[in-house]
C-alpha cells in the first residue's frame, strides 16, 4: 500500500509562477565567435576556415583571420549580428547548396542560442580543398 501523495493541481507546490528578476543579460562578442565557428565547421562540405587576406597561404586554416563577426544594434535597440566568413570547400560538392547550407547553419546556431538576430551571413569561397584523391 502506497501511503505517499502526488500532488494535486491545486497545490500549492503547482501554483508557483516564475518570478521576473531583473537584470542585464550580456553575451561577449567571442561566444557568438565560436557558435559561428561551430557552424560553419560541422557544415557538410566545409573543409576549414582560410585567411581573409589574400598574400597568405589559404590551405593554412587560420580561424581568426577568416572569420569576422560585427555585432551592432538595430531599431529598438535590438542586437544584429553580421558574420563574414571565408572558407575552403570540398572539391566536387555543389558550392551553392553548401553555401546555402552554412548560411542556414551560422544564423540558427546564433539565433537559437542567443536570440540576436543574424542579419547577414557573408560567405567567400577562398578555394577548393581535394581531402583523397581516387
Amino acid at each position: 500500500m502506497n501511503t505517499e501523495e502526488t500532488p494535486s493541481p491545486t497545490s500549492p507546490i503547482s501554483s508557483i509562477a516564475p518570478v521576473a528578476i531583473p537584470g542585464k543579460i550580456e553575451i561577449k562578442p567571442q561566444v557568438v565567435f565560436s557558435l559561428a565557428l561551430d557552424a560553419a565547421l560541422s557544415t557538410y562540405g566545409i573543409v576549414g576556415i582560410a585567411s581573409r587576406y589574400t598574400g597568405f597561404d589559404t590551405t593554412r586554416r587560420d580561424t581568426y583571420r577568416g572569420l569576422d563577426v560585427k555585432i551592432h544594434s538595430g531599431p529598438d535597440n535590438q542586437v544584429l549580428i553580421t558574420v563574414s566568413i571565408h572558407v575552403l570547400v570540398e572539391y566536387g560538392v555543389r558550392i551553392s547548396a553548401v553555401i546555402g547550407s552554412l548560411q542556414h547553419q551560422v544564423g540558427y546556431y546564433i539565433q537559437h542560442s542567443t536570440g540576436y538576430v543574424v542579419d547577414a551571413v557573408n560567405v567567400h569561397v577562398s578555394g577548393l580543398h581535394i581531402t583523397h584523391e581516387d
